[in-house]
């Protein structure tokens, strides 16, 4: 995130807002990745009351029929028409050259930390110490097959100083990532922040099943609610290239679905200053498979490489590299005799089950931050580099048709015992591209970071109104920046860095807004490996937003 000390944002945010005026509402929107209906899409498909595909790919393009009709569950009036039928459209204003324009969801976010920074999974948000502001605003454009979405964001945020970890690895400035060379700053520098980012902004063209385009949306692959090993919305929006499927397509022996991504990621103000490659190129693929004989099963697999941008600009090959061998003795040279390629990687294999009947699914992620040698080291140490997420959720309809979901799920990307053998890479970290697996100075991946493990516990109950949830977490951070200090300054091992939290949140329906709001309260315990250096710190945040509908 890059300090704007213009007043330009200011004025294009003033633009956006004003034209909301000009154009008229539409009723359907795709769902994107993080807001409450998507959430409640996933309750109703756990009952049998949508069809949302396999949920491992988001967001949602197409998310199946439309809701059922009015009164049969919650959120009916609310939302009926919020949610494109499969294959349908959008409803919006002629315009008198053809096509069809509409406003976008209008939506203000506001957030605040007592202590320190705490936050994730919020997209281009960085939530520091004090207040943050998120604001934003667009319409979109369709011609026949052809859409264009334009939805920045526009976030200023207080960044009030705290205590910070010093920082022991020379040329890193003071606000840097403490513990290894990666572009995760802790703070981002003594100044406002104000950026704007172009959000929920794309260009799309489908074809059938098929679509393809630029866009700057959240992104998450993979089955967990609070967690996604290789690609979630805990970072900026990365601005890609895609190709893929719009909606599940029937195969035959089952459906499939798929995306293809290339884009370019951001290095933060606040990483080496030394640094002489700072553009990063990133390419992704994932790929989903419902079998037609195992009813609610759907099995994933992902692949995301990056690495630097040579001075020579981008090179047309790293958009292919999903489909390198998975093994490095292929990549072995009389040069390079370890294989060792100039990019990093991550391989990601998962499946979601779902059984309507009985309200349930079960979902697990197994991911791969290295290479395996060949076959033979594989099956010896499968579990060499690897992070992994496992959860299950049960959805029950109550009297008078409310609807709770009571949910569990853990990460872990703390690295195993064969780091005791043979070199074990940190998690989103890489000893050639330094930056790690970062946008903007924030993780791409799970927000727990490097080395940690988290266990989360929910609770939420919905009703014609809206919602109310509870969540439980405790994080361990940073578990193997503490190992490795441990061999160095012999630490007791009292001293890991654990954080416990309890949050409450909600969201009611009031006229033409949803308006949300959460508070967590969070205990870590000694932060920075010191110890009893233990500290509170509240979180709050509040949502205000416009839905456009028909």
């Amino acid at each position: 995130m890059r300090p704007v000390k213009s007043p330009a944002p200011y004025a294009l945010l003033a633009m956006l807002v004003a034209s909301l005026s000009l154009v008229p509402p539409a009723a359907a929107q795709s769902v994107r990745v993080g807001e409450p209906l998507e959430l409640y899409l996933r309750l109703l498909q756990l009952t049998g009351e949508a069809s949302v595909g396999s949920f491992l790919i988001r967001p949602l393009m197409d998310a199946g029929p439309p809701l059922l009709e009015e009164g049969i569950h919650p959120w009916s009036a609310r939302f009926e028409s919020a949610v494109a039928p499969r294959g349908g459209r959008s409803a919006g204003t002629s315009l008198p050259w053809g096509g069809e324009a509409g406003a976008a969801e209008a939506r203000l976010r506001l957030f605040a930390n007592t202590r320190h920074p705490f936050g994730g999974n919020d997209g281009v948000v960085w939530q520091g110490k004090g207040f943050t502001t998120a604001v934003e605003a667009g319409g979109w454009v369709r011609w026949g097959a052809l859409s264009v979405r334009v939805q920045p964001v526009f976030t200023v945020s207080q960044n009030a100083a705290f205590e910070l970890a010093p920082v022991s690895i020379p040329g890193m400035p003071a606000e840097a990532y403490p513990w290894r060379r990666i572009d995760l700053p802790q703070r981002f520098g003594e100044e406002r922040l104000s950026a704007v980012h172009p959000g929920d902004s794309e260009v799309r063209l489908e074809i059938g099943p098929v679509t393809l385009g630029g866009s700057s949306r959240d992104l998450w692959w993979g089955p967990g609610v609070h967690n996604a090993i290789v690609l979630g919305n805990n970072a900026p929006g990365i601005v890609h290239g895609f190709l893929g499927t719009r909606r599940p397509v029937n195969i035959g022996i089952g459906e499939m679905e798929a995306q293809w991504i290339w884009g370019g990621l951001d290095q933060s103000d606040h990483f080496d200053p030394a640094s002489e490659q700072t553009d990063r190129f990133l390419t992704g693929l994932a790929v989903t498979y419902g079998p037609s004989f195992a009813g609610g099963l759907h099995l994933g697999l992902a692949r995301i490489f990056y690495g630097f941008i040579e001075d020579g600009g981008p090179e047309l090959g790293d958009v292919f590299l999903v489909f390198q061998g998975l093994r490095k003795s292929g990549l072995a040279t009389p040069e390079d005799p370890q294989g060792n390629d100039r990019a990093d990687q991550a391989l990601s294999l998962f499946a979601r089950w779902i059984f309507p009947e009985s309200g349930l699914e079960i979902y697990g992620e197994w991911a791969r931050n290295d290479h395996s040698w060949d076959f033979r080291d594989f099956f010896t140490e499968p579990e060499h580099s690897q992070g992994y997420t496992l959860g299950l959720r049960k959805a029950t309809t109550l009297d008078g048709g409310r609807r709770i979901m009571a949910g569990a799920e853990l990460v872990n990307l703390q690295r195993g015992r064969t780091v005791e053998v043979r070199p074990t890479p940190v998690f989103y970290a890489h000893h050639i591209v330094r930056q790690g697996y970062t946008n903007g100075g924030q993780l791409i991946g799970a927000p727990v970071g490097p080395g940690g493990n988290a266990q989360h516990l929910s609770l939420d109950v919905y009703d014609r109104w809206g919602s109310a949830g509870l969540l439980l977490e405790r994080r361990v951070y940073d578990n193997d920046a503490y190992y490795a200090h441990a061999e160095v300054n012999d630490l007791d091992s009292c001293c890991h860095h654990v954080g416990l939290s309890a949050g409450l949140n909600g969201m009611v329906f009031a006229g033409p807004l949803d308006l949300g709001g959460g508070l967590t309260v969070v205990r870590e315990f000694n932060r920075y490996f010191e110890r009893n250096n233990d500290v509170w710190n509240l979180n709050l945040s509040l949502t205000a937003a416009w839905r456009p509908r028909g």
